[in-house]
């Protein structure tokens, strides 16, 4: 091709910032033309691309950026260019594209206002550490139209679904992963019964204060003041911890089990809602997947033909009883990572997932907060 030298001009170019210092550089660009169409066209080179006033490096240098937990707005500092520029780079980059299922698969929502609702959906997989996608609601209609339009072979390929106690995700599990375990997470179910108790001690102690009689606002204020300590697991904490000395000796008590001993002793109601709390941490710590079952529903059973109205307890015991074959599979022992399954895993990506939003002061484009999370999730 016969071409000649047309004119030379000089193209001002944004780069990179140099020690914190903004850096422009001004790119003399040879423009040439063709001798037999008399088109002109500039001299190629590898800073920048052609009708862009942003060299290629800086583009890398906002997509890297973009991946670490920071805003837009710190990307575009960081860079020397608008925090516009940097959205739209960002844009130009995003993938409509999912990670395949994989043998695992953990499910759980987190609060994040879409169009869809209040609440979206994250999957993940707890041995790879990956989110495998994010979904703008967690609606019934909307998860199973998502997992309905995957391969059926995929879906076959999961061998066990971890979710808490939300009716549409056992639904789901039963219609579409035929070949899959569904377990409901640990912490959930027994997180029902922590609730409960709870609720049962402050009712209690709402009845003490109502008397005003000063030993019974003592107790009140007991309950209320140890009420974390009311709660531990006395079979995953160590003796020393209840042997601790009391920090103020304001009521006489020396010790945390001298606290827990006098909240128990002093109201027969609450000593037997502290039993079965502590009944169902045995179960939960003790139980293997044969005799879980068995255990469970004995449990539920002493509840029911409690000479107390426990009414929170009861209310447990029917959700424990319509929910005993998830529950029962939370006691089953992975093959492959010989550890109990739960969804430990992704609520910490759902912290994960509310960091970013936070640290971005929320996003009004959920494609760009889905691959946003994704991207920053990602470990190269």
């Amino acid at each position: 091709m016969s071409v000649t030298k047309s004119t030379t001009y000089i193209r001002t170019i944004k780069h990179t910032p140099i020690n914190g210092y903004p850096c422009l550089i001004k790119l003399s660009q040879i423009r040439y033309k063709c001798n037999y169409c008399k088109k002109s066209f500039n001299q190629s080179t590898s800073l920048v691309i052609k009708g862009c006033y942003i060299s290629t490096q800086t583009k890398n240098q906002i997509l890297k950026e973009s991946k670490q937990k920071q805003s837009f707005k710190d990307v575009s500092k960081r860079t020397n260019v608008s925090q516009t520029t940097v959205s739209n780079e960002f844009k130009k980059n995003i993938h409509d594209y999912r990670c395949h299922l994989t043998r695992i698969i953990c499910i759980d929502e987190f609060k994040a206002s879409t169009i869809a609702g209040k609440y979206a959906l994250i999957i993940g997989d707890p041995e790879s550490g990956e989110i495998l996608d994010i979904l703008p609601s967690r609606l019934q209609d909307y998860i199973y139209h998502y997992f309905s339009t995957m391969d059926k072979s995929e879906r076959l390929g999961v061998e066990y679904v971890v979710t808490d106690l939300f009716e549409s995700y056992r639904t789901i599990c039963k219609n579409l992963f035929w070949n899959s375990i569904h377990i409901a997470d640990r912490f959930h179910w027994i997180r029902l019964t922590t609730e409960a108790f709870n609720k049962t001690r402050i009712s209690i102690m709402n009845y003490h204060i109502k008397t005003n009689d000063k030993e019974n606002l003592k107790y009140a204020t007991i309950l209320k003041r140890y009420y974390k300590l009311l709660l531990a697991n006395t079979y995953s904490k160590e003796s020393w911890f209840f042997d601790q000395q009391v920090g103020t000796n304001k009521h006489g008590f020396t010790t945390y089990q001298t606290v827990i001993e006098y909240c128990v002793n002093k109201d027969p109601e609450f000593e037997e809602a502290y039993i079965f709390l502590q009944e169902l941490y045995k179960i939960a710590r003790y139980s293997s997947f044969d005799n879980a079952r068995e255990n469970i529903l004995n449990w539920c059973d002493k509840i029911e033909n409690s000479k107390f109205n426990l009414i929170e307890f009861k209310r447990v015991a029917l959700t424990y009883k319509s929910w005993i074959k998830e529950i029962v599979n939370s006691f089953i022992i992975d093959p492959v990572t010989h550890l109990r399954l739960s969804n430990g895993f992704i609520e910490g990506k759902n912290n994960f997932c509310k960091v970013i939003k936070r640290i971005g002061f929320g996003y009004s484009d959920f494609d760009v907060f889905r691959y946003k999370i994704i991207n920053s999730n990602k470990k190269n």
